[in-house]
């Protein structure tokens, strides 16, 4: 899964974060603490992945694939 990712677009690393954001959401809801809701989790969750897709897009910060090219990793 890393190296599958390393090599991501940003569309593509916007549709994982997504997913797992929904999985923390769900995880999260079930607390009592959190009791906002899990689809208020995961807007709150999923505007940021938003945010960074249109910040890797805008080159604001390196992609997944730009950072595997300097990362020898």
């Amino acid at each position: 899964m890393r190296g599958y990712l390393r090599n991501a677009s940003p569309e593509l690393y916007l549709v994982f974060s997504a997913a797992i954001g929904a999985l923390i959401a769900a995880v999260l809801s079930r607390i009592e603490a959190l009791s906002i809701g899990f689809w208020m989790l995961w807007g709150i969750m999923l505007s940021l992945d938003v945010v960074t897709y249109i910040a890797m897009k805008a080159g604001w910060i390196r992609t997944p694939r730009q950072r595997s090219g300097a990362d020898p990793d």
